[in-house]
């Protein structure tokens, strides 16, 4: 018999395929499946936030990608997506959005100074918003969605 991390590392290998076949309440299966072999597989987590996220249940979303940043701390694009999921719910959600960017291990991000520049103008800081739009454009002059934000920040002011 495999040793249980492998045998969840299967389980979660097959929730992906499961996944992007649209199958979904059967990669959710495996992915419950390969947390009881392994609580602690960060993947799974991750994947299961990303369902749920996508599905527009944030709140189970954002637990599940704080269980698996509490796995892998060092994980940046899990502090993307927890930050996203807290955007997504908006009100005072966006200060926990700004605090979970602040414990990402790399600001050097397009994509974390973009999400700094849209939470910023929905708080209502221009000021911040743009200069955080212009870093995320410096790091990646043709990030799909920073160009287009900064244009509208700048025309709401």
């Amino acid at each position: 018999m495999l040793p249980t991390q492998e045998q969840a590392q299967i389980h979660r290998e097959r929730a992906y395929r499961l996944f992007n076949e649209t199958r979904i309440n059967e990669a959710i299966a495996e992915l419950e499946s390969a947390i009881r072999l392994d609580s602690r597989d960060a993947g799974a987590w991750r994947l299961l936030a990303e369902i749920y996220g996508v599905a527009g249940f944030y709140e189970p979303a954002a637990s599940y990608i704080q269980k698996c940043l509490q796995e892998d701390h060092t994980y940046l694009e899990g502090w993307v997506m927890l930050a996203n999921i807290y955007t997504q719910i908006g009100g005072h959600f966006l200060d926990l959005a700004l605090e979970q960017l602040e414990q990402a291990p790399s600001h050097d991000s397009a994509d974390i100074h973009y999400l700094f520049g849209n939470i910023y103008a929905q708080k209502g800081e221009v000021d911040l918003a743009q200069q955080h739009l212009k870093k995320a454009l410096e790091l990646d002059p043709n990030h799909k969605f920073a160009r287009h934000d900064l244009a509208a920040v700048s025309a709401s002011q």
